[in-house]
């Protein structure tokens, strides 16, 4: 389990989206993108673990919920709530100087 979690909107649905190290990535390969509905790295994350025979899948749970976190707020989520998180440290770990929020 990651060490926090955020929700994002985008005005409809709101989204949870864990902060640090994907423990279900790491176990599972790409199996938990496909259940988030994050098609890319899913299939991606499959066709890895298969060609390195698992390897990906220890590599990609370092990086999985950053990127997974940048690619909602690229397709216009917005931050609602950082629980446990201060929001310093949250644009520090995903790179942004401004981090998008409703509040």
């Amino acid at each position: 389990m990651a060490y926090a979690t955020i929700y994002l909107t985008n005005g409809i649905e709101i989204k949870k989206a864990p902060v640090g190290f994907s423990w279900t990535t790491f176990f599972f390969g790409g199996w938990p993108a496909i259940f988030r509905q994050d098609w890319l790295w899913g299939v991606l994350g499959i066709i890895g673990s298969i060609l390195t025979w698992g390897i990906s899948g220890i590599v990609c749970s370092f990086i999985y919920n950053k990127v997974y976190i940048k690619n909602l707020i690229n397709n216009g989520y917005k931050v609602v709530m950082p629980s446990m998180v201060n929001p310093d440290q949250l644009k520090a770990y995903l790179g942004f100087v401004n981090l998008p929020t409703t509040e």
